[in-house]
């Protein structure tokens, strides 16, 4: 890359160069030819100030002004014949027109000629030609365009060494953006471009940037979506095992009597709604996973009820009264349902696992805000303990398999729909608090 950008530079001051030295170079030729013409014809005006009346018989001899190597001056009568001085004997051409009264100028026989009347008016006594080679402007111009030839490396020269700084200018920040690419290519989605200072440069590293955040964030949430999934399925399956386990003892026990007839209609139906359940988790963490949070209106009460029906049973099961109570009126909510699901069935399960006595679920207006408790009786967190912490927290005991995933996927749902989840109380009698989304700001726990 970088020598195709020196070759563009030096290629763009070789053009420039040539479209103005080759005019530049013709017109100082003709400069050259002017100022000699002019140069002659201010000879022949001095000579013709001198040409006595009579340039037959004049009373002093004439005398010519001495003139540079190769210059000629010459006297002509008015029968164009040379009188006295350098010149063809008979008059050619321009000294018939100085004749005739016209001063003229004329390449002639490799020379340049300037003649000049002596007279005015009808009387023209005589004429006086100079001449100088016509090569003289070309010795000149050929000087002037060694010069300009210099000067001309030299500007090359100079776009050479500006071209090469240049290049290596532009060509680093794209080899660095070609490079982090690769690296991302490899799977390096950590990496980031820098800033070069050259704006364009930079404009594509921003996007780049971008980029692969976002493709890092997809990643990331990809891979988290297994981990959650499998930590919110987990209670599912334990339910669809002990169903199924418990039609299989029934029908053991039918087997050793006789008189009773097996039905395990009632341990299948339990199954098909624990997989129901299951199906409805795993679309919910899947959508969760790859679209935007969702700003629709929340029905608090509702997603209570719906909360209520699947966990009231399992929570009696295990001699654990539920109690939902709704402190009406509720300010207006949004949100996402699938993910306050999620987050109701995290904080119950957590109750149910790690709490004791009664849950108790209250709905209530918090400056403005819905804010959902979930509050059991047992003894209390440990303190220094951080329970959202992912593997680290509240949950991390055997029964839990030693994850503190469902708490971390609790707070992650919550805050990426604009509300916030909190410990409100440690000990005794945890409470963990949900404030929910309900206008432009949630204010801070």
């Amino acid at each position: 890359m970088r020598r195709r950008i020196l070759r563009a530079v030096i290629a763009a001051v070789v053009c420039a160069v040539v479209l103005f030295c080759v005019p530049l170079a013709v017109a100082t030729l003709r400069l050259y030819r002017q100022d000699e013409v002019r140069a002659l014809q201010q000879l022949a005006d001095r000579v013709a100030v001198t040409v006595p009346a009579d340039v037959h018989h004049p009373r002093d001899p004439m005398e010519l002004p001495r003139v540079e190597r190769g210059r000629q001056v010459g006297v002509y009568d008015d029968r164009a014949r040379r009188v006295v001085g350098a010149g063809p004997a008979a008059g050619d051409r321009s000294v018939r027109d100085a004749l005739a009264g016209r001063a003229s100028s004329y390449r002639s026989e490799g020379r340049l000629v300037a003649t000049v009347p002596v007279g005015s008016g009808e009387r023209v006594r005589a004429a006086v030609r100079a001449s100088a080679p016509a090569g003289g402007p070309w010795h000149r111009a050929l000087v002037t365009w060694a010069g300009m030839g210099a000067l001309a490396v030299v500007a090359v020269g100079v776009a050479a060494v500006v071209g090469i700084r240049s290049s290596r200018r532009l060509a680093y920040p794209l080899e660095a953006l070609a490079a982090t690419a690769g690296r991302l290519e490899d799977g390096e989605l950590s990496t980031r471009a820098g800033v070069s200072g050259l704006p364009e440069a930079d404009a594509v590293a921003t996007a780049l940037n971008r980029a692969a955040a976002r493709i890092e964030e997809l990643l990331r949430r990809e891979r988290a979506f297994s981990a959650d999934a499998s930590h919110q399925l987990r209670t599912a399956l334990t339910r669809v095992r002990l169903e199924l386990e418990s039609g299989l003892s029934e029908g053991d026990a039918a087997k050793r009597e006789p008189s009773t007839e097996p039905d395990p209609r009632g341990a299948l139906r339990t199954a098909l709604a624990s997989l129901t359940a299951m199906e409805t988790t795993i679309e919910d963490l899947l959508s969760l996973a790859r679209d935007v949070p969702e700003r629709a209106p929340l029905d608090i009460e509702a997603l209570l009820a719906d909360a209520e029906r699947r966990w009231h049973g399992e929570l009696a099961a295990a001699g654990r009264p539920l109690r939902v109570t709704v402190e009406s009126p509720l300010p207006d909510a949004v949100g996402s349902a699938r993910a306050g699901r999620q987050v109701l069935d995290v904080l119950l399960a957590n109750a149910l696992l790690h709490g004791a006595g009664t849950v108790t679920v209250t709905v209530r207006d918090a400056a403005g805000v819905p804010a959902v408790d979930v509050v059991d009786e047992g003894p209390g967190l440990p303190e220094g303990v951080d329970v959202f912490a992912r593997r680290h927290g509240y949950a991390s005991d055997a029964a839990d398999g030693g994850h503190g995933i469902g708490l971390a996927l609790a707070r992650t749902l919550v805050e990426a729909e604009g509300g916030r989840l909190r410990v409100s109380r440690r000990a005794p009698h945890p409470c963990f608090t949900w404030l929910v989304a309900g206008g432009p700001q949630t204010p801070q726990p």
